[in-house]
């Protein structure tokens, strides 16, 4: 399956029921969002070969970049593909997304966290054949450990089932890229800082 993007940078204003609402503690309507200055919003199309991609099914996910007070990142890497990748949580229709965002990081990573603020909007129009299919959205939070460690089935690729392991970086292994699309660009986001 290939995928084509096109990204467009600006800001779309929407109307809120999150409006005065602190999104670290609950959000409903990531478009809510999008008008604030201190949030980056973005809107991208990925062209998919067939009506069976990962746009289907689901809102979208809560991505958190997680920095301790050492300045790491925790990050997901799939060593057999040499890539990184942030821990998510799946968002299925009327979810809260920061509660995903919680529920996602422990879940993948067994670190609790703060969510200290929204960092982007990704809004992806999936398309087929031309035909505009999905609308999916990636919230991309800031936060910090709040509390464990990370699971003995996440130290090593070959201790869980998924294939990526879990690692606290001050930078990326020699070895291990940021990947392309989406989730490249937010695992560049907080990175850079």
């Amino acid at each position: 399956m290939s995928d084509q993007r096109t990204s467009d940078p600006t800001n779309r204003p929407a109307e809120s029921t999150d409006r005065g609402l602190d999104p670290t503690d609950r959000l409903a309507d990531p478009s809510s969002l999008v008008s604030r200055a201190d949030v980056t919003a973005t809107t991208e199309t990925v062209e998919h070969d067939d009506p069976d991609h990962c746009g289907t099914g689901h809102e979208g996910s809560a991505v958190v970049g997680v920095t301790n007070d050492d300045g790491e990142t925790l990050v997901l890497i799939e060593d057999d593909h040499g890539i990184a990748l942030l821990p998510h949580g799946r968002v299925e229709a009327s979810d809260d997304w920061a509660d995903a965002a919680h529920e996602g990081v422990e879940g993948q990573t067994g670190i609790a966290v703060a969510l200290e603020s929204v960092a982007a909007v990704r809004t992806v129009d999936h398309v087929v054949d031309g035909t505009e299919n999905t609308t999916t959205r990636r919230v991309v939070y800031r936060a910090s450990p709040a509390g464990g460690e990370i699971q003995a089935c996440k130290r090593s690729a070959e201790a869980g089932s998924d294939g990526f392991r879990a690692a606290w970086v001050d930078e990326l292994p020699a070895d291990v890229e940021v990947p392309g699309g989406g989730p490249g660009n937010d695992l560049r986001l907080i990175l850079k800082g």
